[in-house]
């Protein structure tokens, strides 16, 4: 840990008034930039792998491993915290607790999303990822990616009412969709902002993309301004 994280460690330690601190925007949003400003501010940061792995019991409805992992650090950011609606849950099980939710315009974050992804999978330029590629992708273990990505973006849920279908559904067909994706992530982001609208103290909504500084965060945090003014730290951009 450097000097500048130490001193700013000691300021939190006498103004910090909130439990964990949640980075809760979609992937390729400036995740790994927010972890970052996250130990900038003084914040130890949750080991991103162990995480991940905590998302898939999470996902069904098992929040142990979630919530030991949780509890090893103070702030936290992509998976599972990046996905679905955990967001929820992890506000009635660590009460008074802050959210962050890295935003930027929809057409940039589908091509960044998408760009990326094609990459990992050494998809030539104009070529499509197809679920062959999410298949065989054995990033974590065998099947973890190819759940994340269905139910993240191309599962729809069973129909309790009747009226539609009783099991789950996965539109591999979307894959990839712009159209769908898009919808997917305006949803998910205007479904964190009615959520929190009576508590806007608990959400900070920022495009990281377009800072210079950190000072939003550290604001946020309750750091004294000096910290304000230190550069945004911008990593793995695509």
């Amino acid at each position: 840990m450097s000097p500048y994280e130490q001193t700013a460690r000691r300021a939190l330690a006498s103004r910090r008034d909130y439990n964990k601190v949640f980075g809760i925007g979609a992937h390729k949003t400036g995740t790994t930039s927010l972890a970052a400003i996250f130990r900038l501010c003084g914040l130890s940061v949750g080991d991103q792998a162990v995480g991940e792995l905590t998302g898939y019991s999470a996902r069904r409805g098992k929040f142990q491993k979630l919530i030991e992992y949780v509890q090893t650090a103070d702030a936290f950011q992509d998976s599972p915290f990046a996905d679905s609606a955990i967001y929820a849950n992890l506000d009635a099980i660590f009460p008074e607790s802050k959210f962050i939710l890295t935003v930027r315009p929809a057409d940039d974050w589908f091509r960044s999303f998408s760009q990326f992804t094609a990459k990992r999978y050494g998809v030539a330029a104009g070529q499509a990822v197809t679920r062959a590629h999410v298949e065989a992708d054995d990033y974590l273990f065998p099947g973890y990616v190819l759940e994340l990505d269905s139910s993240s973006y191309l599962s729809t849920p069973p129909d309790y009412t009747g009226q539609g279908p009783a099991a789950l559904v996965v539109e591999w067909d979307k894959l990839f969709d712009r159209d769908h994706y898009v919808a997917c992530y305006e949803r998910r982001n205007a479904a964190i902002r009615d959520y929190f609208k009576h508590r806007p103290e608990q959400l900070l909504e920022v495009d990281l993309t377009t800072e210079t500084k950190i000072d939003k965060v550290a604001a946020f945090l309750g750091l004294p301004d000096v910290f304000r003014e230190v550069p945004m730290p911008h990593e793995n951009k695509t």
